[in-house]
């Protein structure tokens, strides 16, 4: 069973998940902030090669998702894909630990 605060944070991150589209939804016909492209502000933008094209989730959207309600659905697997990505990453990084915790007990 979970501990309490686990289910907390749990409940918070799925709060924070479906609450991501909400931004885009505010300023669909408008630039939101820091949503810029090469065509709205020239060419002062520059994104280094090996950035480019690298994204699960290319602009936070599923291909063919066109209309808000579809779109909305792609910020939210996005979002769960990202902070899926975080828990992965960041349990690999406390059994890791353990590990060497262990490691070092055997051998000193």
């Amino acid at each position: 069973m979970l501990e309490a605060w686990i289910k907390k944070v749990l409940v918070i991150l799925l709060i924070f998940c479906l609450l991501s589209p909400l931004g885009i939804l505010l300023t669909w016909n408008k630039s939101a902030w820091g949503e810029w492209d090469q065509v709205k502000i020239g060419n002062e933008t520059w994104v280094p090669q090996h950035y480019s094209g690298g994204a699960p989730l290319d602009d936070y959207d599923v291909p063919g998702w066109d209309s808000k309600l579809m779109a909305s659905f792609g910020y939210i697997i996005s979002a769960f894909v990202g902070v899926f990505m975080v828990i992965i990453v960041t349990l690999g990084i406390i059994k890791l630990g353990e590990l060497s915790n262990e490691f070092r007990k055997r051998h000193s």
